[in-house]
């Protein structure tokens, strides 16, 4: 009797095989993943810590020195303002005064703001009444009145101190 090719049985293996075969792999699969994966995984995270931390930036940039630097003075104009007195009477206030700067590098924006500098001063000192600038108390309230009034005129620069080199009140 001839037999049909449709119901031909495919050959038969050795039993087993394919079964073992299988079984094999995934170990080796397995431990390929332990012996590669967790180590790469492993340094991806120290090496992104790393990088976000600032310590890896750090060193791709090389150290640069810290010059020291000290503090930088710009001298205001003299100002000559009148104070809020009653009607009648004149008193005057003469102030010469120096900005005590945190860096060199902004110089040039300060004395180009200048003119507001000069503005503040004045109109601040136009709203004071002689009595309140008397005494070593009143010229500490003018020195923190006019370095709030600066700092706001030259953000985001920043304005340390104001001196005062001479302050008259007549």
């Amino acid at each position: 009797m001839a037999k049909s090719p449709t119901s031909a049985k495919p050959p038969e293996t050795e039993p087993g095989t394919t079964g073992e075969a299988d079984a094999a792999a995934a170990p080796k699969k397995r431990s390929k993943l332990l012996l590669f994966g967790i180590p790469a995984a492993v340094l991806l995270l120290i090496g992104g810590g790393l990088w976000f931390s600032g310590i890896i930036p750090h060193l791709l940039h090389g150290h640069k020195p810290v010059v020291a630097t000290g503090p930088v003075f710009i001298k205001i104009p003299e100002i000559v303002a009148n104070l809020n007195v009653p009607s009648g009477q004149d008193s005057y206030a003469k102030l010469e005064a120096t900005l005590e700067l945190s860096s060199k590098a902004s110089v040039s924006q300060v004395q180009h703001d200048m003119p507001r500098i000069i503005d503040v001063f004045q109109t601040y000192l136009r709203a004071m009444h002689p009595s309140e600038l008397r005494g070593a108390s009143g010229t500490y309230r003018l020195r923190e009145a006019l370095i709030d009034r600066v700092r706001i005129a030259v953000a985001p620069n920043v304005v340390r101190n104001v001196l005062f080199e001479e302050l008259i009140v007549q």
